[in-house]
């Protein structure tokens, strides 16, 4: 049984308010991680494990800016034609919205609309 990118986004804005201490309704799919849900980078790597055991993506030790690498192909305007400089890491953890990682985890596990 696929999951559905309603249910994607429910679970992530559950496991988000839990990591960002917030309130579940406060998070929306165009909100940014650090601009406008104030997350850190500790909050961003705590976020990545709990993805890992909510949807089962593998993220294994040091792979966490391979990650960003991969989901910087889902912002506009980002080039991933190749490794990223820790710049560039940084201004695509920057620019992540919630959206971006529902469209990343469905990306991952197959789901539908």
């Amino acid at each position: 049984m696929s999951v559905t990118r309603v249910e994607i986004f429910e679970r992530l804005r559950t496991q988000m308010a839990k990591h960002l201490e917030l309130d579940a309704d406060s998070i929306e799919l165009d909100s940014r991680l650090v601009d406008d849900l104030d997350a850190d980078s500790l909050d961003l790597l705590e976020l990545i494990l709990a993805l890992k055991g909510e949807f089962g993506i593998g993220v294994n030790d040091g792979e966490v800016k391979y990650l960003l690498t991969e989901l910087a192909r889902f912002l506009p305007d980002v080039g991933t034609g190749g490794q990223l400089s820790d710049q560039e890491l940084a201004e695509v953890s920057r620019r992540l919205s919630v959206g971006n990682i529902v469209e990343f985890i469905a990306d991952r596990v197959g789901a539908g609309v």
